[in-house]
């Protein structure tokens, strides 16, 4: 398989993005999610609004800023 044969596959796979059109950059590094494994979408809501915010994070990042006891398990969709 060339390059190019390559880029198609790739181009081709399916890629999850939760309710969000794109993948979102990490809100801990900043750095791109295209690709990573442990990709996940955080919804942030208020109460008595229908406010919505959507994060994403690697989460071994967002791991690391959770207090003790509170963790982010991926699971494959």
């Amino acid at each position: 398989m060339n390059a190019d044969e390559t880029a198609a596959v790739v181009r081709d796979e399916p890629e999850w993005t939760g309710v969000v059109s794109e993948r979102l950059r990490c809100c801990v590094c900043g750095g791109s999610t295209n690709g990573s494994e442990d990709y996940v979408l955080v919804e942030l809501t208020a109460p008595f609004s229908d406010a919505r915010q959507w994060l994403g994070a690697h989460a071994e990042h967002l791991n690391s800023l959770l207090a003790e006891g509170f963790s982010v398990e991926v699971h494959q969709m």
